[in-house]
C-alpha cells in the first residue's frame, strides 16, 4: 500500500459492510423476534448511512490525493 492510498481501506470497509449484511440476513432466518428487530434498528441500521457517507468521502479524498500526486510529479521536471 502506497502512502495516501485510500482504496484498500475503502475496499475493506465496503467488504465489511457486505459481510455484515450477509451475516445479518443469515441470522434473521432463525432470529426474528422483537429483540432481533430492535437490535437491527439500534445497531445495524445506523451503520449503513455512516459507512456509505464515509465511502463517498474516501472516494472524493482519493481524487484529491491523485490530483495532488499528479501535480507534484508534473512539477518535478522544473
Amino acid at each position: 500500500m502506497r502512502v495516501g492510498d485510500l482504496s484498500s481501506g475503502a475496499s475493506k470497509l465496503a467488504n465489511s459492510l457486505k459481510q455484515l449484511n450477509l451475516k445479518w440476513d443469515a441470522a434473521t432466518e432463525t432470529w426474528h423476534d422483537v429483540r432481533a428487530k430492535a437490535f437491527h434498528k439500534e445497531n445495524v441500521e445506523p451503520l449503513l448511512p455512516s459507512v456509505k457517507e464515509t465511502l463517498d468521502a474516501l472516494g472524493r479524498l482519493a481524487e484529491v490525493f491523485d490530483r495532488a500526486a499528479r501535480d507534484v510529479s508534473d512539477s518535478d521536471g522544473y
